[in-house]
């Protein structure tokens, strides 16, 4: 029953919130739970993920997923969205032609063993790229929002993620925003802050680790502007349980979108340090 009534509370939240607030400047980041092509890899074991694989991925299943995920980032409706666990540029292009928003994209090829990679949708009427870093568990791009320079990085689990701040002389010259699993980023001690740290005080999460919400995902931030962070969620994200519904439960086809619920962040007023 509470995790009920937490569910309830945050889709009330985020809808009021997000509809509220379409003309600001935010970032969302989703984790799309593997989401890969029908098409064996030469390179890596997709071989699950394949139409005579264990778990019989063909193309009605993969495009059942890419239109969930597009309706997921249609709903949101933020200038610029975050994706982990693409296969290939292909997987991309397929989510940008099913949303029915007008996003550019940029995409990059990891080196990860599972093949999985990280996308940058956005609006190229609010937010310009002009340096892209692949980087290991992380893709940084950096560019320019509202005449201002801005660095967004997409990250899972990355263990230098310092070291790309300073690396690329982030923390002096850039606004930032990490969204995503930052893993053991000692953000505080780089001027950094977590937006999410009420969200997860108040005992919201976007995944379920052993019946309870857990908060995987967060944006850490130079920026003290006026902001609104939290777990975009709604009930057709959750299966009868309350919980974010996966395309597989082990071997099991769920026919869900992912197992993780995204995270975002919006400004009322940008640069406001």
């Amino acid at each position: 029953m509470r995790r009920m009534l937490v569910i309830l509370l945050l889709v009330v939240m985020g809808a009021e919130r997000l509809s509220a607030q379409q003309s600001s400047f935010g970032v969302a980041y989703y984790n799309v739970d593997k989401l890969y092509d029908t098409i064996p890899s030469k390179f890596y074991d997709d071989s699950d993920y394949t139409p005579r694989g264990r778990l019989c991925w063909d193309d009605v299943r993969y495009r059942r997923k890419v239109g969930q995920v597009a309706a997921v980032i249609d709903s949101m409706a933020m200038p610029v969205v975050a994706l982990y666990g693409v296969e290939n540029e292909q997987v991309v292009k397929d989510i940008v032609a099913s949303c029915g928003e007008d996003y550019a994209y940029i995409h990059r090829t990891s080196s990860r063993y599972d093949g999985l990679d990280f996308a940058i949708l956005y609006f190229a009427d609010c937010f310009f790229p002009e340096r892209v870093t692949e980087w290991s568990g992380a893709l940084c791009v950096e560019g320019e929002v509202a005449g201002e320079d801005f660095a967004i990085i997409a990250t899972s689990r990355s263990t230098s993620l310092g070291v790309l701040l300073q690396e690329r002389n982030l923390l002096e010259d850039s606004n930032i925003i990490i969204i995503g699993d930052a893993g053991k980023l000692k953000f505080e001690k780089l001027g950094l802050h977590d937006a999410m740290r009420g969200v997860e005080k108040a005992g919201r999460g976007n995944v379920i680790v052993q019946n309870m919400w857990q908060l995987r995902d967060r944006v850490v931030t130079n920026l003290t502007a006026p902001n609104h962070s939290d777990v975009y969620i709604k009930r057709w994200l959750l299966d009868s349980g309350g919980v974010p519904k996966p395309t597989y439960d082990g071997a099991k086809y769920c026919g869900g979108g992912s197992s993780c619920l995204p995270i975002f962040i919006y400004f009322d007023k940008l640069f406001a340090h």
